[in-house]
């Protein structure tokens, strides 16, 4: 009995040792290393998968590596990686590689099946690196460790993702007092894509990489689930509660053709040992919340060419810390054009259709802040947001007068007048807001002017004062001689 419970505790101390040093591992291993024998190849695969398998063979996975044989007929096989041009001899091939450009790489006897009889056939990526070998080792893996396989390191891609809000949406949702099981559609991977799950659903994964990547799909750029980043981050980041999406489309960023990715993307990676470009998943803005690597300017300077770091910071500082004044400031003209409507709407016989469209302006306009209030970059996705909300709030405004001065009779050509009259008021004060601005430049350009003309003042003087000393001189001893004479 006593040998029962010293066996039991020796097992269980043993599985805490062996799962210790598993966690403890630096770098992900191979998922997948069984015998040779079990691997069947995608071409197998693909006679029932067939969809899957058509789209999987035009992605970068199926297309990573290619057996070239004795090249060069000195007895020595070749394999092309990356690109037909990066030829290595086998040796290398195996040393730098294999472990990330062939499917059931075996790491103890360096081989993969069927490399002594079919050395091309298990070259890329194939089915079975992700999904098992043979059928009856069928797995579905949503897991990030599972690319981290390969993108990591040199690559670092998981590394950057691992840091990632997106690594942490599961936990975070999970510890929030507000959860809902509708929330994991965009928590989790598997909700994501459209599976049926809840909070108390096992093995659920945080957002991964196969979440916004299709591994069976070289459609869209990158692998990507949508045509572009902006509509892939769109289907999460848009709603009340996080409108990035809903206003960042609009903006003059997007406007200008710039993408989530192009200031949430950007930054420089050591990879292979040298800098090169990679995209950033830890999706912050490089070099300005977040020292990504800092070998390269700050992300706004992609456009913004020969601003400095401080320039890009006050422009965020002067739009963040102006936001809630001009949110206070919208809100009350919004309540005002409100008891505009109210009254109008009291008025017996007022337009009816007038007064459904200065409600529907209202209702555009609080989303629009409503969106500035709940986005998460403090008003910098749209700085226009909040200037086109008081825009709607005064239309809807006009909008009700206009629908109250015909049930009393008067003159609508009397309030289309004044409203033109409005909308030049507010052409003129931007205008003049132009032109205080270029004042501001002139007058700035006029002080540093007379800073540099005030540093050779004293010169100036010291120059006038020895011309006027020396003339004063050369008058008394002009004076002194002809007295002697």
């Amino acid at each position: 009995m006593a040998r029962g419970k010293y066996f039991s505790l020796l097992l269980f101390l043993l599985i805490i040792i062996v799962s210790t040093s598993l966690s403890l591992s630096g770098t992900p291993s191979k998922a997948h290393s069984s015998s040779s024998s079990s691997y069947e190849g995608a071409s197998y695969c693909g006679s029932c998968h067939a969809e899957q398998y058509a789209g999987w063979n035009q992605t970068n996975h199926a297309n990573m590596a290619g057996y070239l044989g004795d090249l060069y007929g000195n007895g020595t096989i070749y394999y092309w990686v990356s690109n037909p041009t990066r030829i290595y001899n086998e040796a290398t091939f195996i040393q730098r590689c294999a472990a990330c450009h062939v499917t059931g790489w075996n790491a103890t006897d360096q081989s993969w099946p069927k490399k002594d009889t079919d050395p091309g056939k298990f070259l890329n990526l194939q089915c079975e690196e992700c999904h098992g070998p043979g059928m009856e080792s069928m797995t579905l893996n949503y897991s990030s460790t599972l690319c981290a396989q390969c993108h990591y390191g040199s690559h670092g891609q998981y590394e950057d993702w691992q840091i990632s809000a997106h690594n942490d949406s599961l936990a975070d949702l999970l510890a929030s007092d507000h959860a809902a099981d509708l929330c994991l559609s965009c928590m989790s991977t598997q909700g994501f894509l459209g599976e049926t799950v809840y909070l108390n659903t096992t093995g659920l994964e945080p957002v991964s990489c196969a979440a916004c990547h299709n591994p069976h799909s070289a459609e869209y750029e990158d692998q990507l689930r949508s045509e572009s980043p902006t509509e892939l981050c769109g289907q999460c980041h848009s709603g009340s509660h996080h409108p990035d999406y809903d206003i960042f489309i609009g903006s003059p960023h997007e406007e200008a053709g710039l993408e989530c990715t192009s200031c949430h993307g950007q930054g420089t990676h050591l990879s292979h040992g040298e800098v090169s470009s990679w995209f950033n998943h830890t999706f912050a803005i490089y070099n300005t919340f977040y020292p990504y690597n800092q070998t390269e300017p700050m992300v706004c300077s992609n456009c913004h060419t020969g601003e400095s770091f401080d320039w890009a910071v006050s422009q965020l500082e002067l739009i963040q810390n102006s936001t809630p004044d001009l949110i206070t400031t919208v809100t009350q003209l919004i309540d005002e054009a409100k008891a505009v409507i109210t009254i109008a709407n009291q008025t017996s016989g007022a337009n009816q259709t007038k007064i459904a469209e200065a409600l529907a302006l209202i209702e555009e306009a609080e989303t629009l802040v409503d969106y500035v209030e709940h986005e998460s970059s403090g008003g910098f996705h749209n700085p226009q947001a909040l200037s086109e909300a008081t825009h709607l709030a005064t239309e809807a405004e006009l909008v009700a007068i206009s629908a109250r001065a015909e049930a009393l009779g008067e003159t609508v050509t009397s309030l289309e007048a004044e409203r033109l009259i409005l909308q030049a008021q507010i052409s003129n004060l931007q205008n003049q807001t132009a032109t205080l601005q270029d004042d501001i430049e002139d007058l700035e350009a006029r002080i540093d002017d007379l800073e540099s003309t005030a540093a050779t003042v004293p010169y100036l003087y010291a120059g006038i004062g020895l011309a006027i000393g020396f003339i004063i001189g050369a008058a008394i001893i002009f004076l002194v001689r002809r007295g002697k004479q």
